[in-house]
């Protein structure tokens, strides 16, 4: 599926006010010519700078030669007039024409002298417009702590100007770059602050773009069914606008489509992918009347992506085929590298071992010149499966620590981007404090020179209190301390309660501050549980009699989870859900939570044999383990809940289901981490959405 961080990039550019801020706005086609024949008439004033930096604007995408050299002769006059504004919007200028050309560093030299021109003469919607540019280009770079900075600098400087519209796209971008280093959260409420500035916006199309972002946040966090209903809305205000932009109303149905897709692949539901199949093709006619190449050929990768999950393989290739030859007329090498990712994934599962490695090698090379990493981990990945499967190990072996070494490169840069912003929101929040302190100094001080004039009466009235008050402290002072040892009692006990229900960690941080912060960790293992049979079972028991079976069974679990050091999250039915390395991270999680599976494994075994002599039902065992990233967080206001969310939990319930009664089924994850200490036998593949096949092993013990 396209991936949701470029959707959110597309979304913003179409909905909110495309284009730089500070460009001019869309004008008639006759207008570079009408500017053009000004100029050749026009004497060196101020009127000729403007002139000149009018005429760039309306030609720096097509003709990006002819707007540098305009531009540059806009600076010179300028600085030989004195007229720093001028040059500035030239500066400016420049610094989107060399973004156009991909020239990342020359762009953020001329904005940075656009900026510095705009603060001396305190042209403060111009360093707005220049700060927000240069945020943009800095989250481009992946230089994330400046990213912020700037555009936290333009956002206080359109809120003194009071401009909501471009208030609301720095919302955007920030919550562009805050989701790019996976703080979801964060880049939610950001969003949150756009929507309530467009909420009563005349154009609600700006809106529905922002509708849109939120999906894509909650898309990333694996929330398909929020995502889908943030789509809807979009996609129902799009519909119900009259000069909408048909595209934009394509791409709706498409998000509802991938969201409905990625549904439908949790559930195992065919319902939801048949409706994604319909919003594609929904999306796929609005493309083709408005003849747009990219939208078609992005529709056409989905549509093969889920025919191939349909297992329809020639379907899925009648589409691939179709986006293929689409994004290499448009010599579009991302896409292209995308379409051969999936067309590879195909052929494979088609038993065309060499077809697959052809395409591997053909995507493997884009990515190697575009410099996309992402691509090119994938690709060694697909080449350890596919040399593997030719019985060449040795080659698949060297693919495979290829893959993993690459992985780790990257992990330990998204690390490194999100302390920087860790940094960045630090330092950002830390001056706002120090500013606020300085206003409270100075109203303190205002407020003791009062002080100290009441002072005096107030010392008089107070002896007159005070012998009244030490008569009436004595008595008070016993019946309190009757309530203080009540109140002491009951404290004790909701404490009690609630590290019963939460983490003592998180318990303490809640009671703290009243609210806890989600949590992402970087390696959890998972262990889910489900009893094979439970509904047949359970129509055989009065509730009485299936609620004790399954106390028993949980009450021995939890036991377990403690002697292992494991977090009990949730049990839902008859499935039991744990984790490890969770809410104090450690470096035994996935061994503990074998360890803890076996045992279950065992314990529950010697149960059910005891159950079996007493003639009760026997309930028969699943697990799945798979070790990965996650968040952690409290959820609800009034009963409170402990929870994790993200794939690796969708995976380990996708290993539980795909386990054995009696087995503990793991992932390859996990069993990297545990080969030294556990015996474990290879047992196939896991097809898994957006991950490609995963190996799966039987643990046999220690």
């Amino acid at each position: 599926m396209p991936n949701p961080s470029f959707l959110c990039a597309l979304a913003f550019s179409l909905c909110l006010l495309a284009g730089k801020i500070g460009a001019q706005s869309n004008k008639p086609p006759t207008v570079a010519d009408s500017l053009a024949t000004l100029l050749t008439k026009a004497p060196p004033d101020t009127q000729r700078v403007n002139l000149l930096t009018d005429y760039a604007w309306e030609i720096n995408e097509t003709e990006t030669g002819t707007a540098e050299k305009h531009l540059n002769e806009a600076v010179v006059l300028a600085q030989k007039l004195g007229f720093k504004r001028g040059e500035s919007n030239a500066w400016n200028g420049l610094g989107v024409v060399a973004e156009i050309r991909g020239n990342k560093e020359l762009a953020l030299a001329h904005y940075q002298k656009a900026l510095d021109i705009r603060r001396q003469i305190k042209d403060r919607r111009g360093m707005a417009g220049t700060l927000t540019n240069l945020g943009n280009v800095y989250n481009d770079m992946g230089d994330v702590e400046n990213s912020v900075r700037s555009h936290r600098e333009s956002l206080e400087l359109y809120t003194e100007l009071g401009d909501t519209l471009r208030m609301a796209r720095v919302h955007g971008n920030l919550s562009e770059v805050l989701q790019s280093v996976a703080f979801y959260e964060e880049a939610y409420a950001e969003l949150f602050e756009a929507r309530v500035l467009l909420e009563h916006h005349p154009d609600r199309r700006i809106l529905a773009g922002v509708l849109t972002l939120m999906g894509h946040v909650r898309f990333e966090l694996d929330m398909y069914k929020e995502a889908h209903d943030w789509y809807s809305e979009a996609l129902q205000i799009r519909r119900n606008t009259s000069d909408e932009d048909p595209a934009n109303i394509a791409e709706s149905w498409l998000n509802l489509g991938n969201a409905l897709d990625e549904i439908g692949s949790e559930l195992d539901s065919m319902v939801y992918t048949d409706s994604a199949l319909v919003c594609y093709q929904t999306s796929l006619s609005i493309y083709e009347e408005l003849n747009d190449d990219p939208g078609r050929a992005i529709v056409f990768t989905n549509l093969g992506d889920t025919y191939k999950h349909k297992k329809d393989y020639d379907k899925a290739m009648f589409y691939l085929e179709k986006a293929e030859n689409i994004r290499r007329e448009l010599d579009d090498q991302p896409g292209l590298a995308e379409t051969y990712n999936v067309i590879n994934d195909v052929v494979f599962r088609k038993g065309n071992v060499e077809q697959s490695l052809e395409y591997i090698r053909k995507y493997y090379d884009i990515a190697v010149d575009i410099g996309d990493l992402k691509y090119q981990q994938r690709a060694f990945r697909d080449f350890s499966r596919a040399y593997a499967a030719l019985g060449d190990f040795s080659r698949a072996y060297t693919y495979r620590v290829r893959y993993d070494s690459l992985r780790y490169a990257m992990l330990d840069e998204q690390r490194t981007k999100t302390f920087e912003l860790k940094d960045a929101l630090f330092v950002d929040e830390k001056n706002k404090n120090e500013v606020e302190r300085q206003k409270q100094a100075l109203e303190r001080a205002r407020l003791r020179t009062y002080a100290l004039l009441g002072g005096a009466l107030a010392l008089f009235l107070l002896v007159a209190l005070l012998f009244n008050r030490n008569r009436l402290r004595a008595r008070a002072n016993q019946a309190l301390a009757a309530k203080n040892v009540v109140i002491e009692h009951e404290k004790e006990r909701a404490d009690n309660l609630l590290k019963n229900i939460l983490p003592e960690s998180v318990a303490e941080e809640l009671k703290t501050n009243n609210s806890v912060q989600p949590v992402r960790y970087e390696s959890v293992s998972v262990l889910f549980t489900d009893f094979k049979g439970f509904t047949q079972i359970a129509e055989r028991l009065s509730p009485e009699d299936l609620v004790a079976e399954l106390d028993a069974c949980f009450r021995l679990f939890d036991s377990i989870c403690a002697k292992y050091g494991l977090e009990k999250i949730k049990t839902i039915g008859d499935a039991y859900m744990c984790a490890g390395g969770l809410p104090e991270p450690n470096v035994t999680h996935a061994v503990d939570a074998v360890g803890a599976a076996l045992e279950m494994q065992s314990k529950l075994a010697e149960l059910m044999n005891k159950k079996t002599r007493e003639g009760k039902p026997r309930f028969d065992m699943r697990v799945g383990i798979h070790t990965g990233p996650v968040v952690a967080g409290v959820v609800g206001s009034h009963k409170f809940a402990y929870d994790i969310w993200g794939d690796a939990v969708n995976t380990a319930a996708r290993l539980e289901q795909s386990g054995e009664p009696g087995r503990v089924n793991i992932s390859e994850a996990t069993y990297l981490l545990v080969k030294d200490r556990f015996e474990c036998q290879f047992r196939g593949n896991l097809s898994a959405k957006n991950k490609g096949e995963i190996a799966m092993y039987f643990v046999a013990g220690h």
